[in-house]
């Protein structure tokens, strides 16, 4: 039988004043502490009623825990490909709420006296009540495991037994899934038998291989086959657009293949530069100047190179911004510091060779983002993540006899979730159950007047 069913890294979070709308109940922001300080309460409710916490600083955004808060299974509950259902414990409206969570630490701008002065408040949250959060989410956790266990141990009559949970926590580019999967292995109590985290490499995003969901798309042929847009006289039909979508990101994968190799030349001749221009002045004495502007030659050329190869293979170029990214943990300060001070020096070597002033940094290339695309098309797609071949068999033998559980930090559509099930079955994984921190509302527009016909009043589809 198969089903398918405390310490966070600090990040600092810019919100504008008209996103400030934030935390409205349950989680809410309820007083102002000093000076630049939102504490946020907690309030459990006794019911999923949307009935508004009293003292609230901002009324638009919310964390629903009216399910978190019972001492049941009940859940906010999601479908997945393939029959699967995602399990969720809170209901999230908006995106800012995720922030604090995700990062223990989150920094805002907003104009809370009403005099257009918009300044910085550090949003915190008491340790008793923040543990108290926590204490009835892994609760909440715990509540969810031990139903589903006991329904599949139930309809098997008793032929089915579990060995223990293994958790699988969904990377991240924060630490949050891994450290609530490390809190559950403390938390989770099985029967008394063993709780085991899996490595969160054991799938890893890999879109070397994305395709259409035929299997998907044809089990919602209506849908895919109707007009996307609401909104004025493109009949561009939810498949056509999915098709686009997909031969664009072919065509820009095979760039993006030698975009990155191109990159990785440019980061080696920035290294030789930055080593002259920092290290090695002494060494070349009078000859430093025309020395730095030989690096500096071959770093413009490998530069406009990798421009001009992003003008490749499309009607219409691919933004750089859009392709490649300046390195993490450079400063901008240090920077523009360097690249007008290294531009004064090689300048004069260049007049008249149409060579420009480039930013000095290292560069790295950008992934694809799938969560710019509508739910629709994001649906509409498979493979977008890949077995880590390297440590499979050292996993499998945890995940052997277990209830596997997947964990992750949200969810919207079920995209990406739904994908790392596939993956699961494929390896062999039984009995799965996906479990996220909160559900977040779909996506189904692409800005301003590009409103996108949603499959259902929910957005849910009809097959799965």
């Amino acid at each position: 039988m198969i089903i398918y069913t405390e310490n966070l890294n600090p990040k600092k979070v810019y919100i504008c004043e008209d996103k400030l709308k934030l935390l409205s109940e349950d989680v809410f922001a309820s007083k102002k502490r000093g000076k630049n300080k939102i504490q946020l309460s907690y309030n459990k409710r006794a019911s999923d009623s949307l009935t508004r916490n009293r003292g609230n600083l901002t009324p638009s955004e919310l964390l629903n825990t009216g399910k978190m808060d019972q001492n049941n299974s009940d859940t906010y509950e999601v479908p997945l490909k393939g029959g699967i259902v995602s399990y969720n414990i809170t209901s999230i409206r908006g995106t800012e709420i995720m922030h604090y969570f995700k990062n223990k630490c989150a920094k805002i701008e907003a104009d809370l006296n009403g005099d257009g002065k918009k300044e910085e408040y550090e949003l915190f949250m008491e340790d008793p009540e923040y543990k108290e959060f926590f204490n009835q989410f892994y609760s909440k956790v715990n509540n969810v495991i031990s139903y589903v266990s006991n329904e599949l141990y139930n309809n098997s009559k008793g032929e089915i037994k579990f060995s223990g949970v293994s958790i699988y926590p969904v990377p991240s580019s924060s630490n949050f899934n891994k450290t609530v999967a490390l809190q559950l292995e403390k938390y989770v109590n099985f029967n008394g038998l063993p709780i085991t985290v899996i490595n969160d490499k054991l799938f890893r995003k890999d879109l070397s291989n994305l395709q259409k969901d035929n299997d998907f798309v044809n089990k919602n042929k209506d849908y895919y086959s109707s007009k996307m847009f609401k909104y004025g006289n493109d009949q561009t039909t939810h498949e056509e657009y999915l098709d686009k979508e997909l031969e664009n990101y072919s065509n820009s994968a095979i760039i993006r293949g030698t975009i990155k190799k191109l990159i990785d030349e440019y980061n080696i001749l920035y290294t030789q530069l930055d080593r002259c221009y920092t290290n090695n002045r002494a060494k070349y004495g009078d000859k430093f100047p025309s020395a730095l502007a030989k690096f500096y030659q071959k770093l413009y050329n490998k530069y406009i190179e990798i421009l001009n190869t992003l003008k490749q293979g499309r009607k219409k170029a691919i933004s750089a911004d859009l392709m490649f990214k300046t390195l993490k943990g450079t400063k901008s300060q240090v920077e523009t510091r360097k690249t007008e001070d290294v531009w004064k020096i090689v300048k004069p070597f260049f007049r008249g060779s149409g060579v420009q002033k480039i930013t000095m940094r290292r560069l790295e290339p950008k992934n694809f983002q799938i969560k710019n695309l509508s739910n629709d098309i994001r649906m509409g797609m498979k493979n977008y993540f890949s077995t880590n071949d390297d440590i499979v068999k050292e996993e499998m033998e945890k995940i052997k006899g277990t209830i596997f559980v997947i964990f992750d930090d949200n969810i919207s559509g079920g995209a990406t979730l739904s994908d790392i099930c596939y993956q699961a079955k494929q390896l062999g994984i039984e009995y799965i159950i996906p479990i996220t921190f909160g559900e977040m509302q779909k996506k189904y527009n692409l800005g301003i007047g590009q409103q996108i016909n949603m499959p259902s009043k929910n957005g849910n589809f009809k097959n799965y």
